[in-house]
This record gives C-alpha cells, structure tokens and sequence, in this order.
C-alpha cells in the first residue's frame, strides 16, 4: 500500500504515475484498476486510472476493432467468439445497451436515440451468425466488391455506391448498429503494453518527458461517436546507460479506441507530463507504458432490412458479426499512463 494524491477530477488526470517506483505487473495492473489499497493523504481510497468493466457495448461500428499494422482487420471466428459468448444473448445485451441509450435525453442526440430504439424494440432474438469479422457484407453478400455494403457502411447510414460512384446517406447518418463484448482473457487484452523506454541498468538519473496527441473520428461523415486515434510519444534525457544526448524510446504505432456506450468522459486530445526519477544502482529501471483499457471479444449487432432485389422486402433480420475491440476505460481521461519500473 501507500500514499498519493487522488486522480480525482478527469481534467486532472495525468499521464505519468509519480506514487512510487513498481516492481511487478501485478502491482501495475492493480494500481489501474484501484485494487492496491492506495490511500490519499486523509485516508481515503485513491481510484484506479482505468478501471475496466468485464463487458462492454459500443455505438456503431468500433473504431477499435482489432487492426494489423497495416490497418487491416483482424479476424476473430464465429466458433472462437461462440465459446466465450452466446450470439443469443449478445443480441439481449445489445438490446438492453441500445435502450439505455435510446432512454438517454441529456447526452444523446434524438435522430440516434431514434436509431438506436429500432434495435431496443426488434422482436428478434435469433441472429444470422457471420463466419468472422471480414464476413461483414449487410447487403450485396456474395457479388462484387464495388456492389458491397459493409458493416463499416451500413453502421453509419451509408449504401452501397450507385452507378458513378456516388455513396449516398441516410439523415441520422447511423443504422441501429451496437458492438457488445467480453473482457478478452488472452494474455495482454487488459491495459496493453505502449512502447516504453529502455531498461537503464546500473542505477542513475533520467528525465522522461511523454506527449501524445488524440484525434477524434467523431466527425461530419458519421452519427455515431466511434472513438479515435491516439499516437504516443516518449523521449528519455540523457540517452543510454551511460549517458549522452536524449533520444525516442522504443516507438509502437498509433491505436484506435472505442468509447463504451455509456461513457461522456471523453479523453484529453493533448497529453503531455514529464517526470525525473533515479533508479538504484542494482536494478534495471524504465518508464513503461500502459493503455487506459482492454479489449474485449463479443459481436456487432445489427439490424437489416431486406432491399427491393431480395426476397421478403423489407423484412427485418439482425446480424451478429464476431470482433475483438479495445474500448477506452469510461472512467479515464488519458489514453496511455506510465510506470516507473525497475526489475
């Protein structure tokens, strides 16, 4: 246990944790969470910088739906997704998240409220379960690509493009559209590792400055708040064991995130802190970085209405395509925190 300042107001947050030098990932992810018994200077318990629910919903098509360093989809599939959690009752989950957002008058806007009460009210509970993440084609399954509307598309009111290559949209620029998920338990899903600095052994003083910049996706072109991009920097003075100029320490890519649908705590879009700290002369210390979140694996659940050249016009059918997406912590207002670590 110990004693720091609480992270009280949102705007107050900081990236860097100056509470003490950690030791073990155990004590990482508990100060996260806020299951250290951490106290503040009048005895009260200091919450977690993220804490992370064991399910998760998000609006839309998730910003951050698991990608590839090419900005790829990542598969995960029906029969993996299915063991962890039921299509049937992802679809009473994504009913139940859409309701409460339909019923939420001060945070959302009414055209969404609309859209998202179409799923809350569907009659529905057997879904057509998707192969995997990349088999998301709501209409025009199984033709050409250009004749495709993808789940990406349909989530955001958009059609397949006309002759000409016009996209055209509907007036709520959504479709009743709600990702639900469970907290992923393979290794590294919750709080993923950003790249930190270089281990120092030896002991010595280090200077460790961190700035990161968050773009919003939240945009003209889309109803739904889907999330962002953040892109993480960290520069470390001196450079090297042994001193010398500063230098970047280890680069990971930018990440996209999600935010929970329940959440009005949106993240900072400039973070920037700096912190000196001195290691003992018999460890090996760095600054390591941690995501204000986790991943988790469920279904996109989403409402469709047969066209004119499908059978049954306008009949309803829901779509359960299986996904894996990080969603940022509804509690938290950085994307990234550091650790001083030694080992």
């Amino acid at each position: 246990m110990g004693t720091a300042s609480p992270a009280a107001a949102a705007d107050e947050q900081k990236p860097i944790d100056n509470a003490k030098i950690y030791s073990s990932e155990q004590d990482v992810v508990a100060r996260m969470e806020g299951t250290d018994g951490m106290k503040d200077k009048e005895g009260k318990p200091v919450p977690g910088y993220a804490p992370v629910a064991d399910s998760e919903s998000v609006m839309g098509y998730p910003k951050g739906v698991d990608r590839d360093k090419d900005n790829k989809v990542m598969p995960v599939y029906k029969d993996d997704v299915q063991a962890q959690y039921d299509a049937k009752q992802a679809v009473v989950d994504a009913k139940a998240a859409a309701k409460k957002y339909a019923e939420d008058t001060t945070n959302n806007p009414q055209p969404l409220r609309e859209t998202a009460k179409l799923l809350a009210d569907s009659p529905l509970t057997d879904p057509e379960v998707r192969g995997d993440t990349n088999d998301d084609a709501i209409y025009g399954r199984g033709g050409t690509e250009m004749s495709a509307e993808h789940a990406e598309m349909h989530c955001a009111g958009k059609h397949a493009p006309a002759p000409g290559g016009r996209v055209d949209q509907n007036a709520a620029k959504a479709n009743p559209c709600v990702f639900v998920g469970k907290l992923d338990k393979k290794d590294g899903s919750k709080y993923p590792k950003v790249g930190g600095s270089s281990g120092m052994a030896g002991g010595g003083k280090k200077t460790y400055s961190v700035e990161g910049l968050s773009s919003e996706e939240k945009s003209t072109t889309e109803g739904w708040a889907a999330g962002g991009k953040f892109t993480p920097k960290l520069t470390v003075t001196p450079g090297g064991d042994k001193g010398g100029p500063g230098g970047g320490a280890d680069a990971e890519l930018s990440f996209t995130y999600s935010y929970s649908s329940t959440t009005t705590n949106k993240v900072q879009i400039a973070q920037k802190d700096q912190t000196e700290v001195e290691f003992p002369s018999d460890k090996k210390g760095s600054l390591q970085g941690r995501r204000d979140g986790a991943y988790y694996i469920g279904y996109i659940i989403t409402r469709k209405l047969n066209a004119i050249y499908e059978d049954d016009q306008g009949k309803e059918s829901l779509i359960a395509i299986p996904a894996r997406v990080y969603v940022q912590s509804p509690q938290s207002s950085t994307s990234v925190t550091y650790f001083k670590y030694q080992e």
